[in-house]
């Protein structure tokens, strides 16, 4: 499994952690969460509308 450092702002990792506590996760765990929703929410974008342009 490879790991990289994400370079987010304070304020966005914060939200970030609070939810891990809520939920009783820790933080790598649900940031690989967020990545694989996003990837599969990109790639359902991707099939209805053709591939996305991002800015």
């Amino acid at each position: 499994m490879h790991r990289f450092l994400l370079r987010i702002k304070d304020i966005l990792f914060q939200r970030i952690k609070v939810e891990a506590d809520s939920r009783g996760i820790s933080i790598n765990d649900m940031m690989n969460e967020i990545i694989e929703i996003g990837l599969l929410t990109l790639y359902e974008k991707e099939g209805k509308y053709g591939k996305i342009k991002f800015k």
